[in-house]
């Protein structure tokens, strides 16, 4: 497979973090809901706070880039949303929404450990690399903070 170089790759990986760090959010808006344990809560609250933290820091080097943040489809969010939905109809338990959010992280980080490789590979600064894999360190530790609720 040939490597192609961006034409902006600090704009790429900052819309890959934007857009990992929305989904991320909105992914745990939606579940943040169907639990009733306070810890629980508490962890996914914290955790959504730091997805708008990233959300804020992409879009301000976008901003600086002279470029938009581009939100996720329609058609990227809506598999995500109904998965969320149908699985915690019958089973909100503890276990059930570590399980999807687990899931979610491992793809938000699939999708973003790729776009940090394409970039390295482009040249991008350490400064935006930075942001992008602050994230990737953030969802690492989420995963490890929910497999004690499995």
């Amino acid at each position: 497979m040939e490597n192609k170089k961006s034409k902006h790759p600090e704009e790429a990986l900052m819309q890959a973090v934007y857009k990992n760090a929305k989904m991320g959010s909105e992914a745990v808006t939606t579940v943040i809901g169907k639990t009733k344990d306070a810890h629980m809560r508490e962890e996914l609250t914290s955790q959504l706070e730091s997805y708008y933290s990233f959300e804020t820091a992409a879009k301000n080097k976008l901003l600086e880039m002279s470029a938009d943040a581009k939100d996720p489809s329609m058609f990227s969010k809506l598999p995500t949303d109904l998965s969320i939905k149908m699985s915690t109809m019958m089973d909100n338990s503890n276990s059930k929404i570590a399980e999807i959010m687990i899931g979610g992280y491992h793809m938000g980080l699939l999708d973003l450990q790729k776009s940090i490789n394409q970039a390295k590979s482009d040249g991008v600064p350490e400064e935006v690399m930075n942001i992008a894999e602050s994230v990737v360190a953030f969802e690492q530790s989420s995963i490890e903070k929910m497999k004690n609720y499995l």
